[in-house]
């Protein structure tokens, strides 16, 4: 910019000058002087007006600087309030986890004790079973002693007694 208010001021010097020599007027030293300070005014016009758009510029830059720094403050806040809730959210998952792996062994405990309360209520059955029969087979040796010549082929413990008369069993 400055080089070509020099310029600028170098081609009205030369003008002025030219204009004077055609006139047949003599270029005096003043004359000269006061093109020069025309010039100068002029640059320092044009530095005022780049200082002004300068200071402008700047200004405008300020202000985006301030509104990024505070999208900069509230992004930050908002990432440590998410920061949070994670951390939050992970406890919970933690604790709902050992939650789980107490619930899953309490479980696994009852189902075998399950099994193990089926497998003993089936061997009191075969006990309960086997004493029913035992206690029939008991009976019928009984009577066998007290009636030896009766037959006792057709009494068996599955037949049932229905209205006063034997009957055998329904498959």
């Amino acid at each position: 910019m400055v080089e070509k208010a020099r310029k600028e001021y170098l081609m009205q010097v030369q003008e002025t000058i030219k204009i004077e020599i055609l006139m047949g007027q003599t270029v005096g030293p003043l004359d000269c002087k006061v093109v020069e300070l025309q010039a100068e005014n002029s640059s320092l016009r044009e530095r005022s007006q780049m200082v002004e758009e300068l200071q402008a510029e700047n200004a405008s830059l300020r202000q985006q600087d301030s509104q990024r720094v505070e999208m900069l403050k509230s992004a930050k806040e908002a990432t440590a309030a998410a920061e949070r809730k994670l951390e939050e959210a992970v406890g919970k998952l933690s604790e709902a986890a050992s939650s789980l792996a107490a619930l899953t062994t309490q479980r696994d405990a009852a189902e075998a004790s399950r099994r193990s309360l089926e497998a003993e209520k089936e061997d009191l059955m075969n006990v309960g079973a086997d004493s029913l029969i035992d206690g029939f087979e008991l009976a019928l040796e009984q009577v066998r002693c007290v009636l030896p010549e009766l037959d006792l082929s057709q009494f068996s413990i599955h037949h049932s007694v229905v209205d006063g008369k034997l009957r055998p069993p329904t498959p």
